[in-house]
């Protein structure tokens, strides 16, 4: 009899956790926030999600990231390690459909620091669009 409700809570389990998939894939993630602290010239910060957002583990990865750079320096950011994208001074830069695992803010100005506070990142998961899953299926 033992087995039984093993398996049983197994199987609740299991179909909780494909209803949560179900739910993530429809809505999405609720966005995380994360204000850029001061960064010196030519110097980096990093945001691990995962670890500034641990709440955050559950929708990942994260594939959706706004850049809104309100300072008077150009940023550069590299996602996971790759190439860098460019956040001109008092822009605002989207990037979308990235696993977002390892965020490097990087200051471009050779002589001026980062004001707290005037670089704000927001990330989330994306819900899944009929377009998106459309591009999966090539």
């Amino acid at each position: 009899m033992g087995n039984f409700f093993k398996v049983a809570n197994v199987r609740q389990r299991d179909q909780t956790y494909l209803v949560r998939q179900a739910r993530i894939k429809r809505e999405g993630s609720p966005y995380y926030t994360y204000s850029v602290g001061v960064i010196a010239a030519t110097a980096s910060a990093v945001l691990i999600p995962r670890d500034y957002f641990p709440e955050c583990k559950k929708y990942e990865p994260l594939d959706f990231i706004e850049i809104v750079n309100n300072d008077v320096v150009n940023l550069s950011l590299v996602i996971n390690g790759q190439d860098p994208f460019v956040c001109l001074a008092g822009t605002i830069r989207t990037i979308e459909s990235m696993p977002l695992h390892e965020i490097r803010i990087t200051n471009s100005d050779a002589a001026t620091a980062t004001v707290a506070g005037k670089t704000i990142l927001t990330l989330q998961r994306q819900p899944l669009t009929i377009d998106k899953w459309a591009r999966m299926q090539k």
